[in-house]
């Protein structure tokens, strides 16, 4: 059995509906799967609904509910929130909140670009009428290479989007610990993403990691394809050492060329079996 515990949908900035992300799934034989879609939880209900027709089909597919919340200095630090309840009345509000003033960025960066020359077609970027879809700097981004000025997302967020560069906007967020007693209200089992994208020294990432776990934070995304071998030990110690559960996934969103590839077990994640039973503990817990 596989499993991918961090995938994205149409829902934020992933370029697959959560029927093709199931389809998809089956396709690769993944048989658990979460559906993390950046401060939104509008594609779980179609996520569910996917995977349970397929089980009704006779392919297992399990579909844990899930989201990911920016948080922190300009979003910099994401909490995933396994188990999460879709209908809870603060965090949907809180969501809403930030997609609007995402897109409202979005917008201006936008015109940012035009600033220095590149007209960005509205045709090429999300409609701002369609419910529930998000505008993130990913679909500028990918604006960019459909207009062949760079050639992958990487390349746009290093020229243009990242911090410091001429399509920069800055965006507020709630801080990280408001995010993970937030998840923890909605019933979900609040995990650090993507640990190594923080890009903080050794010496800084765990008191960093112990403070959330202060919070409320039950675990870290110890596996993922932002960290290699000797990174994925350093963040398992971490882990290991202070109680905090491990989960993993490929950060799916589907883009050509990209590393992530859907049900791809990120390097040395050797006992995941153990990893998700102790999740499905957590989320019943909190559940």
């Amino acid at each position: 059995m596989a499993l991918d515990l961090h995938a994205h949908s149409t829902f934020s900035d992933g370029l697959l509906s959560p029927q093709a992300l199931c389809a998809l799934a089956q396709k690769k034989q993944v048989h658990v799967i979460a559906l993390c879609d950046h401060d939104t939880t509008d594609g779980l209900f179609p996520m569910a609904q996917a995977a349970q027709e397929l089980v009704q089909q006779g392919y297992p597919l399990r579909s844990i509910a899930s989201v990911e919340l920016s948080a922190g200095e300009d979003g910099r630090t994401h909490i995933l929130g396994y188990g999460v309840d879709p209908a809870h009345e603060a965090l949907r509000a809180s969501c809403a909140a930030l997609r609007h003033k995402r897109a409202s960025r979005g917008l201006q960066m936008v015109e940012a670009l035009r600033d220095i020359g590149i007209e960005v077609p509205q045709a090429l970027l999300p409609s701002m009428d369609s419910q529930g879809q998000a505008f993130g700097r990913p679909h500028i981004a990918r604006a960019l290479i459909h207009m062949g000025i760079v050639h992958t997302v990487d390349q746009a967020f290093d020229r243009y989007l990242n911090e410091g560069r001429p399509g920069y906007v800055p965006l507020a967020h709630q801080t990280a610990s408001e995010a993970v007693a937030l998840l923890r209200e909605a019933g979900a089992v609040p995990v650090l993403a993507h640990p190594l994208r923080l890009h903080l020294s050794p010496e800084l990432l765990e008191p960093l990691i112990l403070s959330l776990r202060d919070a409320g934070l039950m675990g870290v995304e110890v596996f993922h394809p932002s960290a290699g071998r000797r990174d994925g030990h350093h963040l398992l110690g971490i882990a290991q050492r202070n109680g905090l559960l491990v989960t993993g996934g490929s950060d799916f969103h589907g883009d050509r060329g990209a590393r992530a590839k859907l049900g791809g077990l990120p390097t040395g994640w050797q006992h995941w079996q153990e990893d998700l039973a102790a999740l499905e503990e957590a989320m019943a817990r909190c559940g």
